[in-house]
């Protein structure tokens, strides 16, 4: 690098330091077409050099702060905050968690199991919403985004009613009967690796784990290959419903969820009906 790129590079870092600092909004102010992807990736890596954390950490470090021990909302709001006026995420976001909500309502359901924790939001909107003796599995394969969903759902008040479970859904769902005592699952909600979806609900019918009447919720449908067309056209599952809300605290870019009720007509069959 010569010398005018160093003073650029050290101009740069000057500049997103004053505006974290400042506590203002970073990422947004860049003003990028699209949010996600190699832009994404690339900023939150220069933040992380510059502000020397991880974006997990900054996160955690913001709603410990500016949330109340034991009150889920405060954690809510707090985490809502810095994600619309500091860093995006793909936290599933106030929109599209009121649509969580409603569903768990909805379900009612004792167990539920969530792929894709990444650090513990959309586990309180389901921790909050399902009965009070339910219990919630959540997994993650990402170590760090697990450690911060820990402390996190911690800090909502609900260390006791749900597991962090670090690791990859190919190697967990197997082992769910024989490490967590699991027998069947209430509810489901996909919200990890897009292209997982289907191969993870395979894993889930052929070990027994979904019943008549177990609730398959999903997330970034539109993402997810296969997904909706085997839930629409598999026999398995009938009242496949989509929601829409704005997409991860994108406001104006909309997303779609989709729910599914399984009731087991092909079970272990070993077919893979709509692909």
């Amino acid at each position: 690098m010569d010398q005018q790129g160093a003073l650029i590079a050290v101009a740069a870092g000057l500049y997103l330091l004053y505006q974290y600092k400042s506590k203002k909004a970073i990422y947004w102010k860049l003003n990028l077409p699209e949010r996600q992807g190699v832009y994404y990736g690339l900023f939150t890596k220069v933040r992380n050099i510059i502000y020397w954390s991880s974006l997990q950490d900054r996160i955690w470090n913001y709603v410990e702060g500016r949330s109340e021990e034991g009150n889920p909302d405060s954690v809510l709001v707090a985490f809502d905050d810095y994600c619309y006026n500091y860093e995006w995420t793909w936290a599933i976001g106030d929109q599209k968690g009121a649509v969580l909500a409603k569903v768990v309502q909805e379900a009612k359901p004792k167990i539920t199991l969530e792929l894709g924790s990444f650090v513990g939001y959309s586990a309180i909107i389901i921790a909050q919403n399902m009965p009070s003796d339910g219990k919630l599995i959540t997994v993650e394969a990402n170590p760090k985004s697990a450690e911060i969903a820990q402390k996190i759902i911690n800090r909502a008040g609900f260390g006791d009613k749900v597991t962090v479970v670090v690791g990859y859904t190919e190697d967990v769902i197997p082992e769910l009967h024989h490490n967590y005592n699991i027998e069947t699952l209430d509810l489901v909600f996909l919200d990890h690796k897009k292209e997982a979806y289907v191969p993870d609900l395979h894993r889930l019918e052929k070990c027994g784990f979904l019943h008549n009447g177990s609730v398959v919720f999903a997330d970034n449908v539109e993402d997810a290959p296969n997904f909706s067309e085997y839930i629409g056209k598999s026999n398995n599952y009938l009242c496949h419903k989509f929601y829409e809300g704005s997409k991860q605290y994108r406001v104006g870019v909309t997303d779609r969820m989709e729910r599914g009720i399984f009731i087991g007509a092909d079970i272990f069959s070993g077919e893979t009906h709509g692909l």
